[in-house]
């Protein structure tokens, strides 16, 4: 029943997908449509104005920055750890504001990314290269028409690609490109935009990866030392997507993606003197095709459609494993099938209200013996509301979770059904003012994760894992002001908040970077300050420059029983002080600029605050400058190549 079901989503998928391409073709195209709009640039959206913390990242900001991956471009948001296992190759997921990886919604281009069996999204996988945008919301997206699913989640990191681009209406367009650095790194990709007509486009893009991840390193334990070079850290992936995009006359749009990765990479062990052994493998192949429906019903109503079939394969390999079978070789393969239908409509002058239904079938099975193979069935259901005059902004929301967990063997997890509500309140102090005040609470409700519950190789997994609950509470000011001098716009905004967790789902790695050791912790409060700071201007007619920082104080403590060693203890892999700088100066097409990336000390293991177990902050710098170009090609149309030369 769980193979038809998901079987039934992805023929209705196919069917949304190849009626969009029939109709791209059997659709006149409309003048009248034509006439009514008018692109001339995309203008960066300012994010202090806004009830909830939003950071973004432009497309002109994240070529600066150099970045391999989404995940390497999200550490320069504030209140973020990027937990990175094992450098270039290695997995990278988003924690906000200490409240975890599985907290974090992610969204590509307006649908939500899952993966049930790790809870955790791996952002290497994802490009930097054709990314439009990258934004943080905190508490909600401030969008009113979004799936159900972007409001389950503490934090949600929105990934714009720029398949999308009005100006890829215009023009046939082709992007190439490379990336070279030390250790064997080479990354190529290319990209081409080919309008069919004047209201239908279609686009492919691709990036592969080869990386040796060979870089030398010095251990030192006391007396004796050891230089080596780190050995099973390379990585073999490719990234590619195809898109397409229709626009009817009414305006309404269909789009449509396919998307794919793969790759193969080491998972480097623990560095052990004078016999570091590492020959742990793990392969992916993940593939999801999505498709949404945006319609403008009338003056008032607007309605969204949502798709999406995943499919996502991971084998693991450790020849090394002690048991019968010689090693592991352990192979899952995770389904999921998501629908959504949202419908938002304008009351009035100043409200706006929403409503958004969803539902996910997701089913896990692997070739271990006496397996779970857990179905997981999701439900979410969502009420949102948004006021804004004068000088008030109130965004509000109440999400309701039904979750409903079978296995084929063994025990499965109780069912839930949860209530979360939000609330964002923003107050300008005039019209005229540059100074806004916000505060918002977002109550949040996450289950345990399929590894956290499922995976039998690990014997501290316990199968009564409890759901992690979170309260958020949020006070900020912002000052936003332009100015017609050198200085043209000062941007700052910093944010203290309280987090309380209760019982806190912490993993950490255990004997290698596969395998997990799982538990609840009763009671984890954070608390912290962000501050964001965005200031540009310009020199002269052709020089400007900018300078953007990002900063974190905070303290995630565990405060479960006074009476316990425990008590107060920093929980793992969470400093004290993060954060981020980026400074440029343009002259033409010539930048020049500077990144610097630091984070504080922080604690390896779960209740062992002492120097042994302590692991020192770390900086990183960067010095580039590119130059960019357009290059035009003779065809039957107008094409432009956008190429970025970098110098480490």
């Amino acid at each position: 029943m769980r193979r038809t079901i998901c079987n039934g989503l992805l023929i209705a998928f196919l069917f949304v997908f190849v009626s969009s391409v029939a109709i791209a073709q059997t659709v006149l195209d409309s003048n009248a449509v034509l006439k009514k709009i008018t692109v001339t640039s995309n203008k960066k959206q300012n994010v202090f104005t806004k009830p909830v913390p939003v950071q973004l990242l432009n497309q002109q900001t994240l070529q600066q920055l150099n970045s391999y991956s989404v995940g390497d471009a999200a550490q320069y948001f504030s209140g973020v750890l990027i937990k990175d296992y094992g450098g270039i190759g290695g997995l990278k997921t988003i924690s906000v504001r200490s409240l975890g990886a599985s907290n974090t919604g992610v969204l590509y281009d307006g649908i939500p990314v899952a993966d049930a069996q790790s809870g955790q999204i791996d952002l290497s996988k994802f490009s930097s290269t054709f990314v439009q945008s990258l934004e943080l919301d905190l508490a909600n997206p401030q969008q009113i028409l979004l799936p159900a699913r972007a409001y389950a989640s503490a934090a949600v990191l929105s990934i714009t690609s720029n398949t999308y681009m009005p100006v890829n209406f215009t023009q046939k367009k082709w992007q190439i490109g490379v990336n070279q650095g030390s250790f064997g790194l080479w990354q190529p990709s290319a990209g081409i935009y080919l309008p069919v007509t004047k209201s239908f486009i279609v686009s492919a893009n691709g990036e592969a990866t080869w990386d040796k991840g060979d870089y030398p390193y010095n251990f030192n334990n006391g007396i004796i030392s050891q230089n080596g070079n780190r050995i099973n850290s390379d990585i073999t992936s490719f990234q590619g997507e195809l898109n397409a995009i229709k626009q009817f006359a009414d305006s309404s749009t269909l789009r449509t993606k396919v998307w794919g990765y793969s790759s193969d990479r080491g998972l480097p062990g623990a560095l052990i003197f004078f016999n570091s052994i590492s020959v742990q493998r793990l392969t992916d192949n993940d593939f999801f095709a999505q498709s949404c429906y945006q319609a403008k019903l009338n003056s008032t109503m607007s309605l969204l459609l949502s798709a999406k079939y995943s499919n996502l394969f991971t084998r693991y390999q450790d020849p090394n494993f002690h048991n019968n079978a010689g090693g592991l070789d352990d192979r899952y393969t995770q389904q999921e099938g998501y629908l959504s239908a949202a419908l938002s409509k304008k009351i009035g002058k100043y409200i706006t209200a929403s409503i958004a239904s969803d539902a996910a079938l997701t089913n896990l099975v692997a070739n271990i013996k006496n397996f779970p193979a857990p179905t997981r069935t999701n439900l979410w259901n969502n009420v949102a509301i948004q006021f804004a005059r004068s000088l008030w902004q109130i965004n509000a929301s109440l999400l309701n979770t039904n979750i409903n967990d079978k296995t084929e063997v063994g025990p499965s997890l109780q069912n839930r059904n949860e209530l979360t509500p939000t609330i964002a309140v923003s107050y300008k102090l005039a019209p005229s003012s540059p100074f806004l005040l916000r505060t918002f609470y977002k109550k949040i409700f996450r289950m345990p994760t399929f590894n956290d519950v499922y995976y039998n190789y690990i014997s501290s997994i316990d199968p009564k894992l409890k759901p992690e609950y979170s309260d958020q509470y949020d006070l900020g000011a912002i000052y936003s002001k332009n100015y017609n001098a050198t200085i043209k716009q000062v941007n700052i905004s910093i944010d203290g908040y309280y987090n309380t967790v209760k019982d806190k789902i912490i993993a950490v790695p255990s004997t290698n970077l596969f395998m997990w050791s799982v538990t609840n912790i009763g009671k984890v409060d954070v608390a912290g300050i962000d501050l964001t700071a965005e200031i540009n201007g310009v020199l002269s007619p052709t020089i400007n420059w900018s300078v953007r920082i990002a900063y974190t104080l905070q303290r995630a403590e565990d405060v479960t029983d006074p009476t316990n060693g425990q008590y107060k203890d920093q929980i793992p892999y969470t400093p004290n002080n993060s954060g981020s700088g980026i400074a440029t100066l343009s002259y033409k097409k010539w930048v020049l600029g500077y990144n610097i990336l630091f984070s504080d000390y922080r604690y390896a293991l779960e209740g062992d605050d002492d120097p042994s177990n302590k692991l020192p902050g770390w900086t990183t710098q960067d010095v580039f400058v590119t130059v960019s170009a357009a290059v035009s090609i003779t065809d039957t149309e107008s094409s432009v190549v956008d190429t970025n030369t970098w110098f480490p």
